[in-house]
């Protein structure tokens, strides 16, 4: 990193040749206490009001006889510029850094150092409701794409001085903002400090998205279930950091990642905690209902048609074998074939912009639902089983990247080796899960090993009346180890 000169002239040499060609760049030069200094901004990312009004009025009427520019910066920083956000820089990298998060810089003649004010002013994006993960009852606020937002989101909701938000840099090449946000008392030392240590040290050229430092952050053993937790409703992400949790908060993106998620975390929502425990309890097992037909009811529709007649009722039978006896396909190559052609119209469905994307459910109904059984190329009893399931895996939908590929690997499964593979496949599944042991925090706790006390937070969920008793960390979950990270 290139330190700051203490000649005026050699650091607006150096800051004009770096920011050449860029019309958003402005430079003024002007004579403060009969000293030059030079003030830079980005425009469109600064206050020009508070520009005017906090920097160069203050500025240009300063007369203070400083005889030294360590003088001179010493009284503006002290007693004349009028931003509260201020700081020192010492390297132009660090000053480009701050020039791009809607800072001005103030360079003064005969110092080696520059003074960085904030005055952000740039356009962004409003908190609404949240278009990912939507709710009946609870807040209609979600997370944005400005960190200073999201931060001010936290603590307006977690109004404690323990709610520490500490701010890092991320990227060898490109610097970004990134924030570690959790609860003084309530998180693990050893959780914090292991976080920031993988966040400090991910080998990222430049970040863009929290894809990129999820997988940085996530277990080191392969599996199809991801270790780090997204959302982007602050109600969540509040409760989890209450838990003991860590969370990540990435500027540009309106998600934030919390560490250690549990594969328990998939199952439950925000209107959980609002409706009555007998309907919160229904809700929650039926998501566990939904997320074992997504993955296992076409293998074991595969499984049974082709190995394992016997397990399926007579009338049953002959309808399926009435629908298969006209179709040129086995059931596995029927249900793959369905799956692939559901996926792909999902996804066009996701990209079309929104004024044509209701043509591809009107082509998805025509070709999956009645072109391909009128042409006898699938038969109607696989057509329902596939509704069923692509119904079932929206229900939870934080699996459904993991769901959408393991119910292949199940079909696949089952067209080979039957129930005793689709057996077999669900041991190693389990098996996996129980191994991922992500900041020495059991992935499948507290199911395994089990916890008695938060069990009833689990498959149902207990009165408000006994959860306010109880105050569950994830540190004191059974089977914790966090001391081994």
């Amino acid at each position: 990193m290139e330190k700051i000169y203490s000649s005026i002239i050699d650091n607006k040499n150096k800051i004009e040749s770096d920011f050449a060609d860029c019309s958003d760049f402005l430079l003024r030069e002007c004579v403060v206490d009969k000293r030059k200094c030079v003030v830079c901004v980005l425009d469109g990312m600064i206050n020009s009001l508070q520009l005017s009004h906090m920097i160069m009025e203050p500025l240009l009427s300063y007369e203070g006889g400083s005889k030294t520019g360590a003088q001179l910066f010493d009284s503006l920083k002290s007693r004349v510029i009028n931003s509260l956000e201020m700081q020192e820089a010492d390297y132009f990298e660090d000053i480009y850094y701050f020039l791009a998060s809607g800072f001005a810089a103030l360079f003064i003649d005969g110092v080696s150092k520059c003074l960085v004010l904030g005055i952000q002013g740039f356009e962004k994006r409003m908190p609404d409701d949240p278009p990912v993960e939507s709710d009946v009852k609870g807040a209609k606020e979600c997370l944005t794409e400005t960190l200073n937002d999201n931060k001010a989101i936290l603590r307006r909701r977690l109004k404690t001085p323990d709610l520490k938000l500490k701010q890092l840099k991320v990227g060898k090449e490109i610097k970004k903002s990134v924030v570690l946000a959790y609860i003084k008392g309530s998180a693990s030392e050893e959780l914090v400090s292991d976080a920031e240590r993988r966040i400090t040290q991910a080998p990222i050229e430049t970040l863009q998205d929290f894809g990129e430092l999820s997988s940085f952050l996530d277990s080191d053993i392969s599996s199809f279930f991801s270790a780090v937790g997204s959302t982007e409703r602050p109600d969540k992400l509040c409760s989890k950091l209450l838990e003991g949790r860590v969370a990540v908060l990435i500027d540009g993106t309106p998600f934030a990642l919390f560490v250690p998620h549990l594969f328990s975390d998939s199952f439950s929502t925000v209107d959980d905690y609002d409706d009555l425990p007998f309907y919160a309890t229904f809700n929650r097992l039926l998501k566990y209902f939904a997320f074992f037909v997504s993955i296992l009811l076409p293998g074991v529709y595969v499984a049974a048609g082709t190995f394992h007649q016997e397990l399926i009722p007579t009338s049953l039978l002959y309808t399926i074998a009435m629908a298969e006896a006209t179709t040129p396909f086995s059931l596995m190559q029927e249900a793959i074939m369905e799956f692939i052609l559901y996926e792909i119209m999902r996804e066009a469905g996701i990209r079309l912009p929104k004024m044509i994307g209701h043509a591809v459910a009107i082509i998805g109904a025509l070709v999956i639902g009645d072109a391909v059984v009128n042409a006898g190329l699938v038969g109607s009893p696989m057509l329902v089983v596939v509704a069923i399931t692509a119904i079932a895996s929206y229900v939870i939908y934080p699996l459904y990247e993991s769901v959408s590929v393991l119910r292949l690997i199940f079909i696949i499964i089952g067209g080979f080796s039957g129930i005793y593979g689709i057996i077999l496949g669900i041991s190693v599944i389990c098996v996996n899960i129980s191994a991922l042991n992500p900041y020495g925090v059991p992935f499948s706790a507290p199911i395994s090993p089990l916890n008695v006390r938060s069990i009833g937070d689990i498959f149902y969920r207990e009165s408000w009346r006994k959860l306010a008793r109880r105050k569950v960390r994830i540190q004191n979950l059974r089977g914790v180890d966090i001391n081994e990270i």
